[in-house]
């Protein structure tokens, strides 16, 4: 499937996981039950739904800019997803400024997350179908890549979140599943397996992918 394709049905399994669960009005503990680290529900599904708000903010930009940002002086020209994950990890993600950002995301959805959602899934698809294939797009920390790579990004921390609400909720006593599509699920698998690779991880992945040896505890490539 094309990345904008797979990109909007990845955001649709979203919709359709928030959908499922109870709303605020009707079980408030839920939503405040713990869910991710310092993150309860609220703050996770807020997080999560950041994946479709900054593709339409980032792209939105650089409309209203009418130029591709590649050709500016500032920022940092990348060519793909996995440069993205290891340089975005490295450089633009400070832990606290994440949590506090969920926080704010999770106040954001109001009473009716389900709405909040489907807004900003609609409102992405809608920036995103004017803005090229290949344009390049600034996004956080002042990063410069092709928006397709962003996508493939933006659906490894819908399937990846995804899993992680539908956790939470069942553990919270609202039994839900996250159903991302299948080449969602794989395209985000590669992704993440190319990004440990590249930082040299690729031989401990491969044992641990074909039986031949653990991960260390905790492990992750992000």
């Amino acid at each position: 499937m094309e990345t904008r394709a797979l990109f909007a049905a990845t955001a649709q399994s979203f919709v359709d996981l928030v959908t499922a669960l109870p709303s605020p009005v009707a079980d408030p503990a839920l939503w405040s039950s713990p869910a991710l680290g310092v993150w309860d529900l609220r703050a996770l599904v807020g997080h999560t739904n950041r994946a479709l708000v900054t593709v339409s903010t980032y792209a939105a930009t650089t409309i209203e800019h009418g130029a591709d940002p590649s050709t500016s002086t500032s920022g940092t020209v990348l060519d793909d997803a996995a440069e993205y994950l290891q340089a975005a990890t490295r450089t633009a993600t400070d832990p606290d400024e994440v949590a506090a950002r969920g926080v704010a995301a999770g106040a954001a959805l109001g009473t009716d997350p389900e709405a909040a959602v489907t807004a900003a899934r609609d409102q992405a698809l809608v920036v995103l179908a004017a803005v090229p294939s290949g344009t390049r797009i600034s996004v956080v920390g002042g990063l410069l890549l092709p928006v397709e790579e962003y996508l493939r990004t933006r659906i490894v921390e819908l399937v990846v979140h995804g899993g992680d609400v539908a956790r939470a909720a069942t553990a919270a006593g609202a039994p839900v599943s996250a159903s991302p599509p299948v080449e969602a699920v794989v395209a985000a698998t590669l992704l993440l397996a190319e990004a440990g690779a590249r930082r040299g991880d690729g031989a401990l992945l491969l044992a641990a992918l074909t039986g031949r040896g653990p991960l260390p505890a905790g492990y992750s490539v992000l």
